[in-house]
């Protein structure tokens, strides 16, 4: 990513936690105007109102995203008790350049709200619920939408999806220069056909970022549902900060823009199927400090990958946890899809519990371009009780190498490493299960100070532990 567009969403980011964007709502109880008497008499007429106190902190909050106007909804006359939907005092107020409020309640749409041709335009909530009507399968706030706006922002807000058959897209972010999500969550299940978030930077030099995306109870099985992703019109960088994305169908996280970088910071990726975490790009791509958990065979999708490197030549994993408990399949913890011309995971610790599933995936490549790689995997600490199959498998590529691995698998009939046709290194490390070592098929590996245990039980102390992963998960931590 351009780092002077990563700086800048980093600095409108901390902009934003300044006038209370750092919790469930968007303006913190601190956060009240210097010049408000902290125990006002009673009596005094000089006693603000909830209005006047609430202004300042809507104008700070509009002035750190660039916006001129602020308007309170609940104060130009939308119901907060979710008992009249707020479609029309919404449209009626939202503008250019113009922040719209939501203060603490609960508002109803009754249909789609469409912002389009706008230069700049921003929803924040604080301790804010929108139940869409019930039976919902369209977008519920759509900024850019078909035509892009210049900046769209969203921050502080929860979707009530509970009721049956409701679900949707509660925002469609589509922008030519920003991009900007923040504390953002879905409640309910997502029990329709339809994918959640999509962000769209639309012009190279824009930027986009998501963090703290709360999707915690998915879709069921069978609808193809994905939580989150970057759609097709994408040509900017988009980064992913410590998101919470479970139990979807079809891909947790599914980052493929077809031009532009990706970055997946932190956050905690559970029991998605296809992947936890997919990264598909033509551009630049980074997955660090990242935790993806699969522990639910009876879970939400088929083939409950950890970590996807679907394709680019340029993808980096690392400082990830990854852990295969229980699956209802998996091809790997972490794979490299055929379509992956090159890409490097280090410092992670993966755990695979759940039988014949591979801790690390090279699939043959898909043609000439994406086999000769580089294929790096550095530093990488394998566990976890798993029988059958073997920790590591891969076929077909060049350019492979495998340092500081560390390999202990105490279950039964499995292997270490399953290679054929591949030529590279394994150097620097240290492999104990109870299968074969290697199994080679017409393989070019050169082996060097390579460690292999004599005899494996599950009461062999483990040797793996040179993965430091304290602040995984968060990128606060």
């Amino acid at each position: 990513m351009n780092q002077n567009r990563r700086r800048y969403l980093q600095q409108l980011a901390a902009l934003s936690a300044g006038v209370g964007l750092a919790g469930c709502g968007a303006f913190s109880e601190e956060d009240t105007p210097s010049d408000t008497p902290s125990s006002p008499s009673p009596t005094s007429s000089s006693t603000p109102t909830a209005e006047a106190t609430t202004q300042p902190r809507l104008q700070r909050l509009a002035s750190a995203w660039g916006l001129d106007e602020a308007v309170d909804l609940a104060a130009a006359g939308a119901d907060p008790s979710g008992e009249t939907p707020i479609d029309d005092v919404f449209e009626d107020h939202v503008g250019d350049d113009t922040l719209v409020y939501l203060p603490s309640g609960t508002y109803r749409l009754a249909e789609s709200i469409s912002v389009n041709g706008e230069r700049r335009i921003g929803l924040a909530g604080d301790d804010a619920t929108v139940v869409p009507p019930e039976g919902n399968d369209d977008v519920l706030f759509g900024f850019g939408w078909d035509t892009p706006v210049d900046a769209a922002f969203c921050a502080g807000v929860t979707f009530d999806f509970s009721a049956d058959d409701t679900g949707g897209r509660p925002i469609l972010a589509r922008a030519n220069d920003t991009v900007f999500i923040e504390d953002v969550t879905v409640e309910g299940e997502a029990d329709v056909d339809q994918d959640l978030v999509r962000v769209d930077v639309t012009s190279a030099a824009g930027s986009g970022m998501v963090r703290r995306l709360h999707l915690p109870d998915g879709a069921p099985a069978g609808t193809g549902v994905t939580g989150c992703e970057v759609g097709d019109a994408n040509r900017g960088d988009v980064s992913f900060v410590d998101c919470r994305i479970a139990g979807f169908p079809d891909n947790g996280l599914y980052a493929n823009p077809p031009e532009g970088s990706v970055s997946v910071l932190g956050g905690r990726y559970l029991n998605n199927g296809v992947a936890g975490v997919r990264v598909e790009v033509n551009d630049d791509a980074v997955v660090r400090g990242v935790h993806v958990r699969c522990d639910d065979a009876e879970g939400a999708g088929e083939n409950m990958r950890g970590i996807r490197l679907r394709a680019g030549n340029s993808v980096l994993v690392e400082d990830c946890l990854v852990e295969m408990l229980e699956v209802t399949s998996s091809d790997g913890a972490i794979t490299f899809a055929s379509e992956l011309g090159g890409g490097t995971v280090r410092n992670c610790l993966l755990r695979v519990d759940a039988d014949g599933v591979n801790a690390i995936r090279m699939k043959q490549a898909a043609d000439e371009a994406t086999q000769e790689g580089p294929f790096v995997c550095d530093s990488i600490d394998i566990t976890g009780n798993a029988s059958g199959g073997a920790a590591i498998e891969a076929a077909d590529r060049s350019g492979v190498a495998f340092r500081e691995i560390c390999i202990h698998q105490p279950g039964p009939d499995r292997d270490g490493v399953d290679a054929s046709s591949i030529s590279g290194e394994f150097v620097d490390s240290r492999i104990s299960v109870t299968g074969d070592p290697f199994v080679l098929t017409d393989a070019e590996l050169d082996r060097r100070d390579v460690t292999v245990a004599e005899s494996v039980s599950a009461d062999t102390d483990a040797p793996c532990d040179g993965v430091d992963l304290s602040g995984i998960g968060s990128t606060d931590s």
